[in-house]
C-alpha cells in the first residue's frame, strides 16, 4: 500500500475559448453568451472584460450579467455596439492566464424605418412613383427585384422605368403600369420579402362614406370638419356655407386640401357647410353641419366660503349651465377625488377638512371648475368670526431657566389665523392684591412668528395673565387665559362602536387646551344598556387619550354613552347622550327563492330577485345585499352591492354565456353565506364584426374576400352577409348570404372602387359590419355585369369513374359565375325521378371525388350536377351516353366464383391426365406426318377462327382437327379450351371502349360511361359501342 500523493499547485490554464483566428459572429437582437473554462489549483477565479483596443471599457447597461460563478458572460438584444475583443482572465494563488475572444455582430435584412421599404400606393395616369428598397444589414443585403411573381430581368424593359439597386421610379405612369413589385433582400443570414402594389388609377371625386356627417363645438373653440372623398387625381377641395364660398382668413384655415379648421368659433359659425371635391374627371358635393352651444358655466349655488363649527355639518353646493349636455361632477381636495354630484356634504367637520376644494364638471366638448373654501371653528362657542384669529393655544407661564426668581417665560402655541397671518402678540397683567378685574399691558408687541417670550416681573404682587392675537383683521376677540378653572368644553364627536363581536370601541375628539382651563385634565366616561340603562358603568381616562375599548360584550347591542371633562378644579358642564352598538358578527341565513329573469330584448341584461332574511339572523344592521355572479368557462367572479332591496338589475353581461348567479346578506362587520346558485343562459344576440378581414386576391373583375369568425358572435353563427358597394356610382352588389368565413366573386367592373362591408349573422338578425375598400385591376373595358347571376360550369370539368355498385364523380369550376354549393343527382335512365347524392358540397370540394353507392350492377344512369349560389341553380347533365354499372368488375371477390374456378381448374387436370394415357397406348406413328397434319390442324382452326368472326358467329362451338391415321388425336390444352388474356376482358371501367378520342372530353352534355361484361364459357366478346343503349353483356 503506498500513501497518496497530493497533487502540485498549478497556474490557471484556459481550456475554453480555443484559440483561433476567426471571429465568433452573433447577429443583432440575439443572445451573446460566452464561456470561459479554466483549470488549476487552487481553482482559479474567472472574469470577463470588454476591450477597446487596450483599453477596459464598460458592460452594456441592463444588457449584460454573468452565469455560472462568473464563468459566462451573458448580453442580451446584441448591438452592433457590441463587438470587440472580450477578453477572459483566469486568475489563482500561482499567476494568471488570458484568452481573447473577437466578436462581430452581424445583422439579418430589416428596415430600420417603414419608408425605406415597399408600400402600395394608388397613383393617377402622368404621374412618377419611387418604389425603395433600402434594407439594412451586415453583410450588407443583395436586392432582387420581381413584377408580379417575376424576376425583373425576364420581364419586357419599359422606357418609363428606371431600376436602380436599391430602388425602382416609374415616370409618366399609364393604366397598363399597374403591377406588384416585390424587392428580395438576402444576406447570409436570412431574406426578407416586402411588395408594393402600384395602382395607376383614374377615378371622379367620390365620397369615402354615404352618411353625412354633423359637427358640434362650444363658443369660442376650434372645430375642424374633413372633407371625406376620395379621387385619382386628387380633387381640389372647395368649402361653401349657405352657398357662399369660403375664403381662407385668420379665422377660417383649409388645411391639407381637406380640412376646413374654424379658429374661435361663434354662434354665426353654425349652419349648414358644403365642400365641393372637383378633379378632370368630375366632382363631387358632400354636406355637412356645425352646431355651437354655449360654453359650460359652473358657480357656487350661495357663497365662496363655507364656515362651520368643528362637529358640526355643513353642505356645499354649486350651480351649472351646461350648454349642451351636463357631464359628471367631480369634487376634490388636495388633488384627491372625494365626492360627486352638485352637492358635497361635510360631517362632524374636523380642522382636517378645512381648505381648499376644486368642483369640476366634464361634457363631451368641455369643461369647468370653480374653487370653494371651508373654514371649520375651533370650537361650538367660538364666534363664526373669520376675520380675527382665534386665541392662542397653550398658554403658560413657568420660571425662566437659569434666571432669577423674578424671570419667568411665557409659551403659547398658535391657533386658527382664520386666513390671515398673524402679525403680532401682546401680553397683559392683573394684579390680584392692586386693582382686581384691571388689566394692564406687560408686553406691548411680540412678533407674530415667536411662541415664547421672557419677562421679568416685579416682586411682591400676585399675577394673573392673558395673550391676544393680532391679524390682518384685528387682535383675538378672546384672550388666551393663564389662570385654571373647571373645563369650559365636554369632548365632540362621541360614538361607540364595535370592531369584533364582543367589543364596543367609544371614540371622541380631544377637548382643546384652551378648553381645559387647568392641570389634571381628563374626561369621565359613562355607558349602560339602552333603553333603561340599570347596569350603568363609570370609568376615567387621562386627557390625552381619545378612545376607550369596553370587552365582554353580547354581541350588536345598544349603549347610552356621554363623556364629561374635567380638571382639579371642577367638571364641565353634562354633557348629552349618544347611542353606540357593540361589534356585529357574521350573518347566520342567506337568502332564498334567487331567480333570474332575462331580456329577451336586451341580452346584457338580467333581474335577479330573493327574498330577504329575518333581521334578527344577520346579528348586526342590515346594510344591503351582495349578489355574485360568474361565467363557469372563465371563473372571473364580479360581484355587486346594493342596499337593503330584495331585487336588483345587473346590467353588462355577454350575450349567449352561462352566468351563475347567487346572493348574501352583509352588515358592517361581514357579509353572511351565500345562496344557492341560479345558472342561467344569457339569450342570443347580434354579433360582433368578423375580426381580420382582408382581400386575398383581386382581379380586373372579380375578388377573393376572406374574414375570421367575430370576437363577439353572441349566439350560433349561421352564416355571413357580403355587400359590396361601387364607390364610383353608388351601385350595390348584394347582400349576399355566405356559409363560410371567404368569398369569391367575378361579378366586379374593371378599374372601380369598392367598399366591401361583411356581417356576421345568427338567428337574432344580422350584427356589426366589417369593411374594407378595394380597387379592382384595370381591364379592357368597363362593362358592367348583371348584379343576379346564375352559376356556370364549363367544359372538361367533371370525369366519372364507374364500379360495380358504386361511381365516383369529380368536377371542377374553371370559369363563370362561381357557386357557393354543389349538389350530385342522378337516376336510372329509364326512371323520371332524380336521387340526390348525400350531402352537398362547397366550393373547396371541388376537385374531390363524390362517391355514389348502392348502384344496381349492369343498369344504365344518368348523372347530373347542380350548382347553386344566392341567387339561382344550374344543373349540368352529361348526355353522351348512358352510364352503366359493371357487373363483373365485382365478381371476382364472391365466394362462388372462386368456388367454380377451382372445379374448373380441376377438371382441366383430368382431361390433362385421361389425354396423357391416352396417347401412351395409342401406338407409333410416324413424326413427320403427325407435325403435318398437326400443321394443318392448326391451319384449319384459324379459318373457322377468321369464319367465325366474319359470320359474328360468336355462339357456335369450337370444331376438333381431324384424326390422323384415321385415329383420333388426343386434345391439346391450347384446342380444347381456348384461353383469354387478360387483355381480351372487355370488363373495364375505361370510357376509351365506348366511343373515339372525343369521348374523352366532357362538355355540358356530356356523361360517364363504365362498361362491364360478364363472359360465359366458350364463347368470344366483342368491345360496346357508345352506339349500345344497354351495353351489358
Amino acid at each position: 500500500i503506498f500513501p497518496a500523493v497530493p497533487l502540485p499547485d498549478r497556474p490557471p490554464t484556459i481550456t475554453s475559448p480555443v484559440l483561433t483566428t476567426e471571429p465568433r459572429i452573433v447577429l443583432r437582437d440575439d443572445t451573446l453568451r460566452m464561456k470561459c473554462i479554466a483549470t488549476g489549483k487552487p481553482v482559479p477565479s474567472v472574469r470577463w472584460e470588454k476591450l477597446n483596443g487596450n483599453s477596459v471599457v464598460s458592460w452594456p447597461n441592463g444588457r449584460f450579467r454573468t452565469e455560472d460563478f462568473g464563468r459566462t458572460a451573458v448580453i442580451s438584444n446584441a448591438s452592433y455596439g457590441d463587438s470587440a475583443d472580450y477578453r477572459c482572465t483566469a486568475t489563482n494563488a500561482l499567476g494568471e492566464a488570458t484568452r481573447i475572444s473577437k466578436v462581430l455582430v452581424h445583422a439579418r435584412p430589416f428596415f430600420s424605418v417603414p419608408e425605406n421599404a415597399p408600400h402600395d400606393v394608388i397613383k393617377t395616369p402622368g404621374s412618377n412613383v419611387t418604389i425603395r428598397c433600402q434594407a439594412e444589414g451586415i453583410p450588407a443585403p443583395e436586392v432582387e427585384w420581381r413584377v408580379n411573381g417575376v424576376p425583373i430581368a425576364e420581364t419586357s424593359p419599359m422606357d418609363n422605368r428606371v431600376i436602380h439597386p436599391t430602388k425602382i421610379r416609374i415616370s409618366n405612369l399609364k393604366v397598363s403600369d399597374s403591377a406588384v413589385y416585390q424587392c428580395i433582400a438576402s444576406n447570409m443570414h436570412n431574406s426578407i420579402i416586402k411588395q408594393a402594389y402600384v395602382n395607376v388609377l383614374i377615378s371622379m371625386p367620390l365620397p369615402v362614406s354615404s352618411e353625412d356627417v354633423e359637427y358640434v363645438q362650444v363658443l369660442g373653440k376650434t372645430v375642424e370638419m374633413k372633407c371625406n372623398v376620395f379621387g385619382s387625381p386628387s380633387p381640389a377641395i372647395s368649402w361653401q356655407k349657405d352657398g357662399n364660398k369660403i375664403t381662407e382668413n385668420e379665422r377660417f384655415l383649409i388645411r391639407k386640401s381637406k380640412y376646413l379648421r374654424i379658429s374661435e368659433v361663434t354662434f354665426d359659425d353654425a349652419g349648414a357647410y358644403t365642400c365641393v371635391a372637383t378633379n378632370e374627371y368630375g366632382n363631387a358635393t358632400l354636406s355637412t353641419s356645425l352646431t355651437v352651444f354655449r360654453r359650460t358655466k359652473i358657480q357656487p349655488a350661495a357663497q365662496y366660503r363655507y364656515f362651520v363649527r368643528r362637529g358640526e355639518s355643513v353642505t356645499m353646493s354649486i350651480d351649472i349651465d351646461d350648454g349642451v349636455v351636463q357631464g359628471p361632477v367631480q369634487w376634490f381636495k388636495s388633488d384627491v377625488l372625494i365626492g360627486r354630484g352638485i352637492n358635497y356634504d361635510v360631517n362632524n367637520a374636523a380642522f382636517t377638512d378645512s381648505g381648499s376644494y376644486k368642483v369640476m364638471v366634464n361634457t363631451s366638448l368641455d369643461h369647468a371648475a370653480v374653487h370653494l373654501t371651508l373654514v371649520v371653528q375651533v370650537s361650538r362657542n367660538a364666534p363664526l368670526s373669520i376675520d380675527i384669529p382665534l386665541p392662542p393655544l397653550d398658554f403658560y407661564v413657568s420660571p425662566k431657566s437659569g434666571g432669577s426668581p423674578l424671570d419667568v417665560t411665557f409659551t403659547w402655541q398658535p391657533a386658527e389665523d382664520n386666513y390671515s397671518p398673524i402679525q403680532e402678540y401682546k401680553i397683559e397683567f392683573e394684579k390680584d392684591n392692586y386693582r382686581p378685574g384691571k388689566w394692564f399691558p406687560l408686553v406691548d408687541s411680540i412678533p407674530g412668528d415667536r411662541t415664547s417670550f421672557d419677562v421679568t416681573l416685579a416682586a411682591g404682587l400676585r399675577y394673573k395673565f392673558r395673550l391676544w392675537a393680532l391679524n390682518g383683521i384685528g387682535w383675538s376677540e378672546a384672550p388666551s387665559a393663564e389662570t385654571g378653572s373647571a373645563p369650559t368644553a365636554n369632548p365632540s364627536g362621541v360614538s361607540g362602536k364595535g370592531n369584533t363581536p364582543t367589543n364596543m370601541i367609544i371614540t371622541w375628539d380631544p377637548v382643546s387646551p384652551v378648553g381645559r382651563n387647568g392641570p389634571e385634565f381628563g374626561y369621565q366616561i359613562t355607558y349602560c344598556t339602552a333603553p333603561d340603562c340599570t347596569d350603568k358603568e363609570v370609568l376615567y381616562v387621562d386627557g390625552e387619550v381619545e378612545s376607550y375599548e369596553v370587552v365582554n360584550l353580547p354581541t350588536y347591542t345598544q349603549y347610552i354613552i356621554n363623556i364629561m371633562s374635567y380638571n382639579n378644579i371642577g367638571n364641565a358642564s353634562v354633557p348629552q347622550d349618544v347611542l353606540g352598538y357593540s361589534g356585529e358578527d357574521v350573518p347566520l341565513s342567506a337568502p332564498s327563492d334567487v331567480t333570474v329573469e332575462t331580456n329577451e330584448d336586451d341580452a346584457t341584461v338580467v333581474i335577479v330577485r330573493w327574498q330577504k332574511v329575518d333581521p334578527d339572523s344577520v346579528r348586526g344592521k342590515v346594510l344591503g345585499y351582495i349578489v355574485s355572479y360568474e361565467t363557469p368557462s372563465s371563473n372571473e367572479l364580479k360581484e355587486r352591492s346594493v342596499g337593503d332591496t330584495d331585487m336588483t338589475g345587473i346590467a353588462g353581461l355577454k350575450p349567449f354565456t352561462d352566468y351563475s348567479f347567487k346572493v348574501a346578506v352583509y352588515n358592517d362587520y361581514s357579509s353572511g353565506p351565500f345562496s344557492q346558485s341560479y345558472v342561467i343562459t344569457t339569450p342570443e344576440s347580434t354579433p360582433g364584426p368578423p375580426s381580420t378581414m382582408r382581400l386575398r386576391t383581386t382581379t380586373d373583375t372579380g375578388a377573393h374576400i376572406a374574414w375570421g369568425r367575430p370576437q363577439e358572435e353572441n349566439g350560433d353563427v349561421i352564416g355571413y352577409v357580403i355587400k359590396f358597394v361601387c364607390l364610383n356610382d353608388s351601385t350595390e352588389i348584394g347582400p349576399i348570404s355566405v356559409e363560410g368565413t371567404s368569398y369569391v366573386t367575378s361579378q366586379l367592373r374593371p378599374n372601380h372602387m369598392y367598399d366591401v362591408t361583411v356581417a356576421a349573422q345568427t338567428l337574432k338578425g344580422v350584427g356589426e359590419t366589417a369593411n374594407i375598400v378595394m380597387s379592382t385591376m384595370a381591364g379592357e373595358g368597363c362593362i358592367k355585369q348583371p348584379i343576379n347571376q346564375v352559376p356556370s360550369t364549363y367544359r372538361s370539368a367533371f370525369n366519372v369513374t364507374a364500379g360495380m355498385t358504386t361511381a365516383n364523380v369529380t368536377w371542377y369550376q374553371v370559369g363563370g359565375i362561381p357557386a357557393t354549393k354543389y349538389f350530385v343527382e342522378y337516376k336510372k335512365s329509364t326512371e323520371d325521378e332524380w336521387k340526390m347524392s348525400h350531402g352537398s358540397y362547397s366550393t373547396e370540394k371541388t376537385g374531390e371525388g363524390v362517391p355514389l353507392a348502392g348502384l344496381d350492377p349492369g343498369t344504365s344512369y344518368l348523372v347530373r350536377i347542380v350548382s347553386v349560389n344566392a341567387y339561382d341553380q344550374t344543373k349540368i347533365m352529361f348526355r353522351r351516353g348512358p352510364a352503366t354499372a359493371s357487373g363483373a368488375a365485382g365478381v371476382v371477390g364472391e365466394v362462388w366464383f372462386i368456388v367454380l374456378m377451382c372445379i374448373i381448374v380441376l377438371l382441366l387436370i383430368i382431361i390433362v391426365i385421361v389425354c396423357l394415357l391416352r396417347r401412351r397406348k395409342g401406338g407409333k406413328y410416324s413424326v413427320a406426318e403427325k407435325e403435318g397434319q398437326l400443321v394443318d390442324q392448326e391451319s384449319q382452326q384459324i379459318k373457322s377462327d377468321e369464319y367465325n368472326d366474319e359470320t359474328d358467329d360468336a355462339k357456335k362451338p369450337l370444331k376438333s382437327p381431324p384424326p390422323v391415321n384415321g385415329k383420333s388425336t388426343p386434345p391439346d390444352i391450347s384446342s380444347a379450351v381456348p384461353l383469354r388474356t387478360r387483355g381480351d376482358s372487355v370488363a373495364g371501367d375505361s370510357i376509351d371502349a365506348f366511343g373515339d378520342d372525343d369521348a374523352r372530353e366532357f362538355n355540358e352534355d356530356g356523361s360517364f360511361i363504365g362498361q362491364y361484361g360478364a363472359h360465359e364459357s366458350g364463347e368470344s366478346s366483342a368491345a360496346a359501342t357508345p352506339a349500345d343503349d344497354n351495353p351489358v353483356i
